[in-house]
C-alpha cells in the first residue's frame, strides 16, 4: 500500500473512491451521470487534474467497451 493514502482510487479502509477530474463541476456530473455518492472535492497538485473527486464506496467507470460489443450482438 503506497504511504500517500491519496494515491488510492478506492481506500478500503474509509470506503472511498477517487476520481481525477479538471474542476469541480466535473464531480457533480459524474455524481449525477453514475448515481455515486460524493462526499468532497479535494484540491490537488496535478495541473490537468486539479481535483479529486471523492465518492463513497468502490466506484468504477462502466465498460464501455463491453456495453458497445454488447448492443453489437444482438
Amino acid at each position: 500500500m503506497p504511504d500517500n493514502k491519496n494515491l488510492l482510487r478506492y481506500d478500503p479502509d474509509e470506503n472511498i473512491s477517487r476520481h481525477g477530474a479538471t474542476n469541480p463541476q466535473k464531480c457533480e456530473e459524474m455524481q449525477q451521470k453514475y448515481k455515486w455518492n460524493l462526499i468532497r472535492v479535494e484540491i490537488t497538485d496535478d495541473k490537468i487534474l486539479e481535483v479529486d473527486c471523492v465518492f463513497e464506496g468502490e466506484t468504477e467507470f462502466p465498460d464501455w467497451y463491453k456495453e458497445q460489443e454488447r448492443k453489437e450482438d444482438n
